[in-house]
């Protein structure tokens, strides 16, 4: 399945998910912007961006893996969940 549209959740201690979200949109790809300060309020962001038919939902360096697999875990299967890893970082750990 072709994915067309996108999600990006930034964590960030100093900025309001209901005051910092976005929107890019063309007539093949949308992506929607937010950040968050906390991984509840990734997931609460992450379950809104669903009712916009987000096929993806990527997140930011800021997130760790279980604070990944907490928003996958509330998504149940419903979008797939990525997490930004930088190349100069350790490899992130398997949930466990």
């Amino acid at each position: 399945m072709l994915q067309q549209r996108y999600g990006f959740i930034v964590k960030t201690p100093d900025m309001d998910f209901l005051a910092h979200q976005g929107r890019l949109k063309s007539e093949q790809f949308e992506i929607a912007v937010c950040a968050v300060r906390t991984v509840e309020e990734a997931v609460m962001v992450a379950q809104e961006l669903l009712t916009r038919h987000v096929q993806v939902i990527e997140l930011s360096g800021g997130f760790d893996m279980r604070d990944a697999e907490q928003v996958r875990q509330a998504l149940q299967g419903r979008a797939r969940v990525g997490l930004v890893q930088y190349l100069d970082a350790p490899p992130l750990s398997a949930v466990g």
